[in-house]
């Protein structure tokens, strides 16, 4: 007998539509991996928590261990530091391990993420990168920019709510679509009210 209730949150398939800051906690689909030039990598996947998102899973973040130079090394153990730190592991905590281990060790741990839409090289298409770690906030907040539907940049930008411009704003040409028209006569059975 099959016994369970209808219940359209729990559902496959869910996506996050919008960029924004989103409380998550680590995937257990979350794995290390190992890249072609031999650097060590955990590719992070991420559930949201809350919100109209809930449920939905924002997939591959790649975090890099590159320790093939002093520069490149201080720069992997930032990145990781502030995955740690966002992750709520404690300061001072010494990590000597595998990155399998210490994926592992990340699953189901809770953060806050910062993601924007971003284009790949690869295919073209465009996904939610992560750009920012943080510890949790008091909710996930989308900020309304939605996949970009082009190839153009520009329209992965939310439109401006700003009163006083933005100086990357485009300049708007004439809008009135009935700029060069003469008169138009409705006649009144065709009116609304």
């Amino acid at each position: 007998m099959i016994n369970f209730t209808v219940d359209y949150n729990d559902v496959l398939g869910k996506a996050v539509e919008e960029a924004g800051s989103y409380n998550v906690k680590i995937a257990d689909s979350s794995t290390a991996k190992t890249t072609k030039k031999g650097q060590e990598m955990a590719v992070l996947d991420y559930e949201v928590l809350d919100g109209k998102y809930a449920g939905a899973v924002i997939r591959y973040d790649n975090i890099l261990w590159n320790d093939n130079t002093e520069e490149t090394l201080k720069l992997s153990a930032k990145r990781f530091n502030t995955l740690m730190k966002a992750a709520g592991i404690e300061d001072g905590t010494q990590i000597n391990s595998t990155m399998s281990a210490i994926v592992k060790g990340l699953v189901g741990k809770k953060l806050n993420i910062t993601v924007e839409w971003e284009q790949s090289d690869y295919n073209g298409k465009w996904n939610l990168s992560v750009k920012t770690q943080q510890p949790l906030k008091e909710q996930s907040e989308p900020n309304g920019v939605f996949r970009p539907t082009s190839n153009n940049r520009a329209s992965a930008t939310k439109a401006n709510t700003n009163p006083f411009g933005n100086t990357t704003q485009s300049k708007q040409t004439n809008s009135n679509p009935f700029s060069d028209s003469k008169e138009i006569d409705i006649p009144d059975e065709d009116l609304p009210f």
